[in-house]
């Protein structure tokens, strides 16, 4: 093993001036060097490890940019006015199993899902990534609504590299020429529609959760949106609560609902007085439709 040693030394000269006696000390700077090469190890690391998070960083930024892009203010599709909530719930990770699509479609149409993959992570973001794209390219073909979600149950019960085992979603489709929505569940919350104040869920068409059965049935409903309705789409994340029965949730849901109706940035303030940062639990996307 090297050892590194300091050694300091003097002479005590003679009335000649010659060297009679040496006078010095021996110190073992072994330690001392060695925890000097540890600390410049731990350094260089330390910036090994910002680099890396930094470039961590730009990929999910990238990540979340190509997979689900989050719009910076309100969307505005045909005579309707959208905005959007997304807060996925794992630290690091800006992108969870929840997810949404708001788009025009091919015949001046708009196009609206809201999702929920089961799980957290990386497998919930693949299987979110690959369920939102085949919605979204089905219903720009002009595929009916129930036809997509019996592709979508068919695609998730037979990928090959299966990363969920089920999940929830609503799908709708405003036609702006007649102010009608038609819209499909599959084991999904009902949408939340306000009208004059009031809050009131929608009746539910049949809809099994994809990936539960092999034969499953779907169907659609319909609501013509009158000018003043707003229609809220969300996932249970924004409802849920630990030990609490779903009906508790969605009724607090409908409350804070008609309570924030004619507020300034509604989705905002619906978000902040139902769920504390610090008591999440679960991924939260929720779509704000108003006419």
């Amino acid at each position: 093993m090297t050892r590194h040693v300091r050694i300091v030394a003097g002479t005590e000269n003679d009335a000649q001036g010659h060297p009679v006696r040496v006078h010095g000390f021996f110190q073992d700077l072994t330690a001392a060097k060695r925890a000097e090469q540890q600390l410049l190890e731990h350094q260089q690391t330390a910036l090994a490890q910002q680099s890396l998070l930094a470039a961590e960083r730009d990929l999910a930024a990238r990540l979340q940019n190509t997979l689900l892009p989050v719009p910076q203010q309100v969307l505005h599709l045909a005579d309707l006015t959208v905005d959007i909530a997304y807060q996925p719930v794992q630290e690091g990770l800006n992108l969870g199993g929840d997810w949404y699509s708001a788009i025009e479609l091919p015949d001046g149409s708009s196009l609206f899902v809201v999702g929920d993959v089961a799980g957290h992570g990386l497998d919930a973001v693949a299987a979110m990534a690959l369920l939102r794209f085949t919605a979204k390219g089905m219903a720009i073909t002009g595929t009916p609504l129930p036809t997509v979600l019996d592709g979508l149950n068919t695609l998730l019960l037979h990928t090959t590299e299966r990363t969920c085992d089920t999940a929830t979603m609503i799908m709708a489709v405003y036609q702006p020429a007649t102010s009608r929505l038609t819209w499909v569940r599959a084991g999904h919350p009902p949408p939340l529609l306000l009208r004059q104040g009031e809050a009131r869920f929608l009746p539910p068409p049949a809809g099994i959760l994809l990936g539960a059965t092999t034969t499953p049935r779907y169907a659609a409903a319909t609501l013509d949106l009158l000018p003043g309705d707003h229609l809220l789409l969300y996932t249970d994340g924004l409802v849920e609560r630990p030990n609490e029965p779903i009906d508790e949730g969605l009724a607090r849901l409908a409350r804070t609902a008609a309570a924030h109706a004619d507020t300034p940035r509604f989705l905002d303030g619906l978000v902040r007085a139902l769920v504390a940062p610090e008591a999440r639990r679960d991924d939260i996307c929720a779509l704000h439709i108003s006419r």
